[in-house]
């Protein structure tokens, strides 16, 4: 084959690839306008988790991470945390995807001052182990940000072995997102200044047009208030609802669509617990 043959065949076969690029992401942007609507009805009812409710962009963007690893929809949502607008998977799940590729994991001791966990890639015959320790949180200064260091310290330590194993046997098979949420809460992720969330439009670009505000809360937070109030009214009776609100977020305000997205987020749990206690 010639020279010229040669850079012809190269010049087709990126080319090819390039459609080929081109074209799943085309289908990758209908899939996610498709997602967006299914996020959008599971978000308004109590079967989406708190995390989410309110929150159709911050699903979509969840279950798409999850479709990646092969999870459901509803699985998706119970599998990933919406730390600061984006979605970051537990330990657990990425435990459950290292299963699922055939590696193979195991907890040889877990307690309150430390966890020792062993891994297995597919195909190697050597086990790898990783132990944690509080001390070594403590002098991370995790322990000092993570509130759940201190209530629950026996579970910190495994979620943080299970997520350097999985990295270190199996980082092929959890792709782009090797942090655990618990591994970014340690980091202060929830404590961060939110200035502005994520939103499907900036996972699809301009195949999604739903913008998120950065302040006010969502229309869809604002409608998922107002049927809580109206399920709770036995609870909450309408006359009340505005004090109610003003309790929970610490301020007077005219209208629900003054409140920031955080503040909603406020008044969905507070909803819900006072429904709960009824």
């Amino acid at each position: 084959m010639t020279e010229i043959a040669m850079r012809t065949e190269q010049a087709a076969a990126v080319e090819t690839y390039r459609e080929s690029s081109i074209a799943r992401l085309q289908a990758w942007a209908e899939q996610a306008v498709a997602v967006r609507q299914m996020a959008e009805g599971i978000c308004s009812t109590s079967f989406a988790p708190k995390a989410y409710r309110g929150k159709p962009d911050e699903a979509t963007a969840a279950i798409l991470a999850g479709a990646e690893l092969g999870l459901d929809p509803m699985a998706s949502l119970r599998a990933f945390d919406d730390l600061m607008g984006t979605p970051a998977p537990k330990a657990i799940t990425l435990r459950a995807v290292v299963l699922a590729a055939g590696h193979k994991l195991r907890i040889v001791e877990a307690n309150e001052r430390h966890c020792i966990i062993e891994g297995l890639r597919l195909g190697d015959t050597e086990w790898q182990r990783r132990e944690w320790t509080i001390d070594r949180a403590a002098r991370a200064g995790y322990v000092a940000k993570n509130p759940k260091w201190k209530t629950d310290p026996e579970a910190m330590l495994v979620a943080r072995a299970t997520s350097e194993m999985a990295r270190w046997i199996a980082s092929d098979a959890i792709m782009g997102m090797p942090y655990a949420a618990e591994e970014l809460a340690d980091a202060g992720a929830e404590t961060t200044p939110i200035t502005r969330r994520v939103s499907a439009a900036d996972i699809v670009g301009t195949a999604v047009q739903h913008a998120v505000p950065s302040a006010t809360a969502s229309l869809d937070q604002i409608e998922l208030i107002r049927t809580l109030f109206t399920r709770h009214e036995d609870t909450i009776a309408p006359g009340t609802q505005r004090a109610f609100v003003a309790t929970v977020i610490g301020h007077d305000l005219d209208q629900l669509t003054d409140l920031t997205v955080d503040e909603a987020d406020k008044v969905i749990d507070a909803i819900d617990k006072a429904g709960d206690q009824a």
